[in-house]
């Protein structure tokens, strides 16, 4: 099987290391089974997924252009020979404009995140970067029917360009963050982003420092678009959002 993992920029967007960083990430999940391939956003979108005011959210004015182009390169990863295609980032930039246009499956990690929370049926909790995204998690958590088992939205509350040189004090804010989130009922940290795990820190070693599981989002995506791939199902048996039970 042939995956396309996406950068959610175009090239020069992120820094050159830690651009270097999140293709190398991407590209280390290839097994024998499953071959990883990497590339950028077709063009700038406007929307940089790196620093500026720690917001992990396109503006309004960006965020359609970043969905069209990562539809784009969608379609040309379906005729490029990929089984699959998966942007970069919990965000699921494009995933929804891109099923439209491709039979290939088109896996966002938020969404595989939310899904695979629902299998386990546990209570969980998200760990952003930056406060300010609730809002938008819980409505993401509702479209995938499982709103009910997110307890708590934590954050960091440092932008992930001061990461690399703030590893230490990023563990530390996790732990935290998972103390709060056990202190709300959760049992997982099941939608953590991607600067944080597994860009800096493994799910494992995540787990270990804050004794609390933690899904690993581009884990997640990779093994849901080999399910949709292995079964031969048609993606569009998904549906998102979840209708609401009668």
């Amino acid at each position: 099987m042939r995956i396309l993992c996406m950068l959610p920029a175009a090239r020069g967007v992120y820094p050159p290391e830690a651009e270097a960083r999140r293709l190398n990430l991407m590209r280390s999940y290839t097994t024998p089974a499953t071959q990883v391939d990497t590339d950028y956003m077709l063009a700038v979108s406007g929307f940089s997924p790196w620093g500026g005011s720690g917001s992990a959210e396109p503006p309004p004015d960006t965020s359609a252009r970043a969905a069209q182009l990562s539809a784009q390169r969608a379609v040309q990863a379906e005729q490029e020979g990929y089984d699959a295609f998966c942007p970069f980032g919990t965000l699921d930039i494009g995933v929804r404009e891109a099923r439209k246009l491709v039979k290939i499956p088109v896996v966002g990690q938020a969404e595989a995140c939310f899904l695979f929370c629902g299998l386990l049926d546990q209570p969980f909790a998200s760990c952003s970067y930056m406060p300010g995204g609730e809002d938008r998690i819980r409505a993401w958590a509702r479209d995938a029917g499982v709103e009910p088992l997110l307890v708590a939205n934590t954050a960091i509350s440092i932008p992930n360009s001061e990461y690399p040189q703030r590893r230490k004090e990023l563990l530390e804010r996790f732990v935290a963050c998972v103390q709060e989130a056990r202190g709300s009922g959760a049992a997982l940290m099941g939608l953590v982003a991607m600067s944080i795990c597994p860009t800096e820190y493994s799910a494992r070693e995540l787990s270990e420092a804050s004794g609390m599981p933690v899904l690993d989002a581009l884990a997640c995506q990779i093994a849901l678009a080999e399910w949709w791939h292995r079964t031969g199902l048609p993606p569009s048996l998904l549906h998102s959002p979840r209708s609401a039970p009668q």
